[in-house]
Order: C-alpha cells, then structure tokens, then sequence
C-alpha cells in the first residue's frame, strides 16, 4: 500500500511539472505575440499602406498624386533620385543577325567538259596535267610530278588532260582537204578565166561554183572544230599545214596523210581558262569520254589578287524582319558574316527573295564576300548580320518603364514634377528588345486610337509618346491598381458621368 502511495505521489508530482511547463511556454508565447502579431500586420499591411495615400486627381484624366512616403515604398525614388527614364529618339537599333551558310559563287566556277563526245568511237583520255608535288610529301626529299587532282592550283593555259579522238582528227582532216580542193578549183577558175574568149561561160560559172562549194566546206569544217572547244591555235595549225602543200604537189597528188599526221591531228588539248582551284575531276587516264554532259574538271575561280575562291552566303530571314531590311538602300545593305576560324568580314547584299519559305517563314537574303586569303569554305555555318537603323517616329524607354497586360500597353508619364503627378496613358511598341523598347510617338488618327471592340472592353486610346516626356521605371504595376481601383469607386464615376 505504501509503494502505490509513493508511485501516485511520483506520477503527480511529473504531471504537475508538465502542466507548468507548458503554462510557462504558453506566457512565453503570449508575451512574443505581440511583437511577431506586429511584424505579421506590417509585413501583411506594407503593399496597401504603401498605396493607401494616392490620390486621384480630376484633370488630366487618369492621373494620380502620389506621396512622398508612397514613392519611397514604390521605389520610385531611391538614394535620393527619381527613378524616371526620359524618352528619347533613339540612335541605334538591335542589328539583325540572320543564320546561313556559305557556299561557292556558281557564276564563278568554270565547269570543263569534251564537247565533242559521245560518238560512235568515244575519245579517250591520253594524258593528264602534272603538277609538282612538295618533297616533304613524297618523302624522298626531292621534287616528283604527279597528276591533277582537287585542291590543285591552276593557272590559266596550264594542261588539264589531252584525249584522242578520232572525229576531231577526221574533221580536220576534211579541214586540209577543203583548204587543197579550194586551192585547185581556185587554180581551175583562174585558168578558165585567162582564157575567157575560148571557154564557154558555162563551164565558167561552174568553177565558180566549186570554188564557193571549197569555201563553205572550209567554214563548216572550222565552224565544227570551233564547236567542239577547238582552239584557235590548234585550227590554224591545220591550216598552216595545209598552206605547206604547194600547188604542184596538190596537182601531182604527191601529198599522203601518214598515221603520224592523224594521230597529231586526233589530240585535242584541255587547258584553264582562267586561275583557279580544281574542285572535282571525274575521270582517269585511259579512260573513254561517253557523255558530254557530265563535267570533266569543276574549277573555282580565285578572287581577283587573292588565293581563295569568291564565295557567296545565303542567310534567312524572318518574314516580321523583312520590312526592316527592304526598306535600307541599295549602298547601306551591308552584312558582316562570321563562321568558324575566321574574322568577321564585311560583305553586300545582292538580292532578297521574293518568295517566302512556307515551312519556316522565312525569306533567302544572298550576298558575297571577299575570300581573297581562302580562309572560308564552301557550305560552313555562317552567321549574318546587318545593322538597322532605327525607325522613324519612335522613342525608346526602358522595358521596365511598360507593363503589358496582353491587351494594352501601359506607362505613367509625370505630368507635374512638382505635384508628383503622374498619368496612366496606353501607348504602342513597335519593337522590343531585351533592355529597351521603342513605342510610337506619330500621332494617331481617329481610327487607330481604338476601335469599338476595345472600347467595349473599357480599354484606353492609344496615345503616342513624346520625345522629352518622363515616364516612371518603377511602381508601374502598382500605380496601375491603384488608378484602377479609384477610378472604380462609385463616387468617382459618378463624377465621370457628370
């Protein structure tokens, strides 16, 4: 009995320590209360107690009177300055940079081809230009010659390759036997002629005739070769061989073309055009030329004193940019293009499509650039950029002197510095970027202030923003609810209805 006396003596002297502990917590927290309750209602009280003090002011409409105190918590004035931005025209413009790429100019590529294929004996590749190759490469430490392959430098009259082709050398073969038959009908008519009186007229005008005949077979074998991309030298290098053949010789038929005439008449030499660097070669040695269609050698030319070829860049645009970039001149559309491993460099702009991708909505703007020291290639990345002047009948403010709210734009402007009044006033952007915006400060006519539909939704006209006008970068928002909810009060639109 005495031990469950003790135990329920122990157990009611615990429960007793409890209870005042938790009496003792419970002051404690009532004592802090106050205090935290305080801090709760500052903290919950800070946003209205900042606004609770403006003021409505009846004209202009719109506009607010805001205290001191106010624009302190609102941060429209800190350290001692006002932070309001002044709108300004502005001098420059974000530049547009367009994504491309490059490519070889395709007006300066010089494509050879065998004109004078396919035929029945197809010609064949009997030689090809050698170049020397550097003897570091050939590992021997002494100079070898190699054939041409791409990536090879050409200078203009260097030997591409030579083929045999039996139609070329036939056709100069008729060549020389128009020029020798034109010489003996030549020798006829003038023979006849010397004896007019005895030779009757009409064997006359025959030989006149064979000898325009020996003419126009002359012309037609030169006109073919010229056809075939026959040079003029390697012509009349057939016509001087004919011209060796003296008369007597052509009278006595003493003249016999030999294997070693034919075979020397039978090659046709390639040669550059111009300086350049081979692209492409599609053939071997040996090989037979079936299709005259398929290029040969594809040459770029170099730019003009340089060691690289010309290349052109074609860049996309978007379809909202194109206005910007169709209204520069033709002397200001300039575009610096950057790709990997080299420099930005200045570059025109020669033609805007007229037609817009439907996929991407964007437009190919093409141009050019010097690569004289060949440090670009072909098909790189490519980045575009032109620099846009800014447009006309704008000022710039800062982005955060706006708020939109999807349906209007919206700033205050300070009509009293004094006062410290400011004005709600929709404006319009017409461009925005990340730190700045431009809104329109052309004056709107009637039918662009606002149409009927906004006016049903209780929106506000637009109204354009002046140069020299202060518009306040902070507090906007706040300012904004604050004008909304005065104006809203019933006592205040009654004196709207008045």
């Amino acid at each position: 009995m005495r031990l469950f006396e003790s135990k329920f003596i122990k157990g009611a002297a615990l429960l007793l320590v409890l209870v005042i502990a938790i009496v003792g917590l419970a002051a404690a927290t009532k004592t802090m209360s106050p205090a935290v309750a305080d801090s709760e209602k500052a903290t919950s009280d800070e946003k209205p107690a900042s606004t609770a003090a403006v003021a409505l002011v009846p004209a202009p409409p719109h506009t607010l009177e805001v205290p001191e105190d106010v624009r302190l918590a609102l941060g429209i004035r800190k350290a001692g300055v006002d932070q309001i931005a002044v709108a300004h025209t502005p001098t420059w413009m974000r530049p547009l940079i367009m994504p491309g790429s490059t490519m070889l100019d395709p007006t300066r590529i010089m494509r050879i081809r065998a004109l004078f294929a396919p035929s029945p004996s197809s010609p064949k590749v009997i030689e090809i230009g050698q170049i020397k190759e550097d003897p570091g490469v050939t590992g021997t430490g002494q100079t070898a010659m190699r054939e041409l392959r791409s990536g090879d430098r050409v200078t203009k009259g260097d030997l591409l390759a030579a083929f045999y082709s039996v139609d070329v050398g036939n056709k100069k073969n008729d060549l020389i036997d128009a020029t020798l038959q034109y010489k003996l009908d030549t020798q006829i008519l003038n023979g006849a002629m010397a004896k007019s009186e005895s030779v009757p007229s009409v064997y006359i005008w025959q030989y006149v005739k064979n000898v325009q005949g020996d003419i126009s077979s002359i012309d037609r074998a030169v006109n073919t070769l010229r056809t075939w991309g026959i040079s003029e030298e390697d012509i009349q290098a057939v016509r001087d061989e004919a011209d060796k053949i003296k008369p007597e010789d052509v009278r006595k038929r003493l003249k016999q073309h030999t294997k070693a005439d034919f075979d020397r008449w039978a090659r046709v030499e390639i040669k550059a055009s111009d300086d350049g660097i081979i692209l492409d070669r599609n053939f071997s040695l040996h090989e037979g030329i079936v299709d005259n269609t398929t290029p040969l050698f594809q040459i770029a030319k170099l730019e003009q004193g340089g060691t690289g070829p010309r290349l052109m860049v074609t860049a996309n645009c978007p379809e909202d940019e194109l206005p910007l970039l169709d209204a520069l001149p033709a002397n200001q559309r300039r575009w610096k293009v950057t790709t990997v491993g080299s420099p930005p460099i200045d570059g025109f702009i020669d033609d805007i499509s007229l037609l817009i991708d439907p996929n991407q909505h964007t437009a190919v703007v093409k141009g050019h650039l010097d690569n004289k020291e060949g440090r670009i290639r072909g098909t790189q990345f490519a980045s575009a950029t032109v620099e846009l002047p800014p447009p006309k009948d704008v000022v710039e403010v800062p982005t955060n002197a706006v708020i939109d709210d999807g349906q209007q734009s919206i700033v205050f402007v300070q009509t009293d510095a004094e006062k410290q009044h400011y004005t709600m006033r929709r404006v319009e952007l017409t461009n925005r970027f990340d730190k700045t915006v431009f809104v329109r400060s052309k004056p709107f006519t009637k039918g662009e202030e606002i149409t009927p539909e906004e006016s049903e939704l209780g929106m506000l006209p637009k109204q354009p923003l002046l140069p020299g006008e202060r518009v306040l970068e902070s507090g906007v928002g706040e300012l904004k609810t604050a004008l909304v909810d005065r104006e809203s009060q019933p006592q205040n639109k009654a004196a709207e209805g008045k």
